[in-house]
């Protein structure tokens, strides 16, 4: 009774163990196995005559026939419902990292950033090795990779690997494995990174095994460089646009900086040529003192002059291309006694405190420009403060770097012109007779803004204004200033 029991139910534990070993094994040679294998286990245990085969036996050479068929469709069928579902999956996870890609790609800043995202998504969804090219492989000008193994890199850099990738490029098609274009020995796969009219770069993958790649890869690669491709399209413009917002920034500093110094230069010109005037017609008949009033008025107007050519000839050191400059490390102290010694000729009677740390400090700057900039604002505390009180110079080391503060004691700034006081627009409207405070103010914001430093202004509680500017110590502006 009890053989029968089991014999009753044998075909369903057979049709049961099949199915699991096809769910806990991957592939359909397993399940095959396992169909063969349980059919001839129930004719050698379960099937008279016991513990012997027999296939021969009427009916059973049909019976387990369907068997057979009935194990190997649910073996199949098993293989194909874990591979689909293990496809939904690589798809939903490749949907989201895609996702996770265009958000990052949408935070780039540079093409650093953007070829430094791409690859990482590349190797971290491929896993494979990545290299990318900006620019024709052969002569990139930016190169960007992420291995799975050290030893990638040579591969990468062999003649043959470069002369598939320079191929991709030049004619802008897919090259490489799984291509239609494919050297002997090659090991890689190259993708352009393209739009209809213009080929940026090459992105190249080295898969670790052949054999693991997916039917899908590379058209999924395809997605993700044209991910990269928009990125690049969309920095590209950005920069673009910049430029030529610079460039009409520039030619609105041009025309300003042609008005001012025209206005400028013209009133202390009609002066000495008035003052001159008397003199040659009048040199007899004049008192000694008055001669020496006038010959004053004339030194004081080409001191002015020589003031004012200084400040044009330190605004074109500065480079066309970015408003960059020539960086050397200079010791502040230096700097700021060069710049009041000089201002101190320039105005004997002026009252100027200094105050500098004890400790050395080195800053990349233009020690001319710098200067100039000191210069200025020291000129501008003794011409419009309206104060007898000292003007102090102090010097102070921060976070972000060194900043340089000229503070004085007079009547301050007007708070409505604070915002605009550095402003090139703002000499549209201040052409008076001030000599040259918006065009020193303007000066000095386009040469801090070119050593990658923060300049602005505030009144002060007790009275007066301070200019306060900061350089970075090591050349790049790490936080802005409020005013």
């Amino acid at each position: 009774a009890k053989m029968k029991v089991i014999t009753d139910n044998i075909f369903g534990v057979y049709m049961v163990s099949v199915a699991i070993t096809s769910v806990v094994t991957t592939g359909y040679c397993w399940g095959i196995v396992s169909s063969i294998s349980g059919v001839i286990a129930v004719n050698f245990f379960f099937t008279y005559p016991y513990f012997a085969l027999n296939f021969s036996m009427s009916g059973y050479p049909l019976t387990f026939a369907l068997l057979l068929c009935m194990s190997l469709l649910t073996s199949t069928l098993t293989v194909r419902v874990k591979k689909s579902a293990l496809l939904s999956s690589i798809k939903k996870q490749r949907a989201e990292n895609l996702n996770l890609m265009s958000n990052a790609l949408l935070s780039a800043k540079n093409l650093e950033d953007i070829f430094e995202i791409t690859a990482n998504y590349f190797h971290t969804m491929n896993q494979c090795s990545m290299i990318a090219y900006y620019g024709n492989p052969s002569e990139p000008k930016l190169i960007t990779s992420n291995l799975l193994k050290e030893e990638d890199a040579l591969i990468f850099s062999s003649p043959l690997e470069q002369q598939v990738a320079k191929k991709a490029y030049t004619e802008n098609f897919l090259s490489g494995i799984s291509t239609d274009f494919l050297p002997q020995n090659c090991k890689g796969t190259y993708l352009p990174i393209s739009s209809d009219e213009k080929v940026y770069g090459v992105i190249g993958l080295l898969f670790e095994n052949q054999n693991t790649i997916l039917d899908d890869t590379y058209k999924f690669s395809k997605i993700m460089v044209s991910q990269t491709m928009l990125a690049l399209e969309r920095q590209l413009s950005e920069e673009k646009t910049q430029k030529i917002l610079l460039e009409k920034e520039k030619e609105n500093m041009r025309s300003n900086l042609l008005r001012a110094v025209s206005h400028d230069l013209r009133t202390p010109l009609t002066c000495i040529l008035g003052t001159s005037g008397i003199l040659k017609e009048s040199i007899d008949i004049l008192e000694k003192e008055r001669v020496h009033e006038l010959l004053a008025n004339i030194y004081e107007d080409t001191e002015w002059l020589i003031h004012m050519v200084e400040n044009l000839l330190s605004i074109t050191k500065i480079s066309e291309e970015g408003a960059k400059v020539k960086k050397h490390n200079e010791i502040v102290e230096e700097v700021v006694g060069e710049s009041i010694s000089r201002i101190q000729k320039r105005f004997p009677n002026a009252k100027i405190t200094v105050s500098v740390p004890m400790e050395i400090l080195i800053v990349p700057m233009d020690a001319t420009l710098i200067e100039q900039v000191i210069m200025n604002l020291l000129e501008n505390a003794i011409r419009h403060s309206e104060s007898v009180q000292p003007i102090h110079l102090v010097v102070m080391k921060k976070k972000a770097g060194i900043s340089f503060t000229v503070s004085d004691a007079g009547k301050g700034i007007d708070p409505a012109e604070i915002l605009n006081i550095f402003s090139s627009s703002r000499l549209d409207t201040k052409l008076d007779s001030s000599r040259g405070l918006g065009i020193g103010l303007s000066i000095c914001k386009t040469i801090i803004s070119a050593h990658d430093g923060t300049i602005f202004v505030k009144n002060s509680s007790t009275g007066g204004a301070s200019f306060t500017f900061v350089l970075p110590t090591n050349g790049k502006e790490l936080y802005c200033y409020e005013n």
